[in-house]
């Protein structure tokens, strides 16, 4: 059953803590182009890096 129409769903990835490693982390998962992601960050604070 497959189609030629196939569209790949992003791999969903949740990155807990909005600091510097963080942001790395999410940059170089937005960086690659092997695979489609889609990126969600979490934080306690209301502001990255808890500025």
């Amino acid at each position: 059953m497959s189609s030629g129409n196939h569209v790949e769903r992003p791999l969903r990835v949740a990155i807990v803590g909005a600091g510097p490693s963080g942001y790395y982390a999410a940059g170089a998962l937005i960086a690659q182009k092997t695979v489609p992601v889609s990126i969600d960050i979490f934080d306690r604070m209301p502001t990255p890096f808890g500025l």
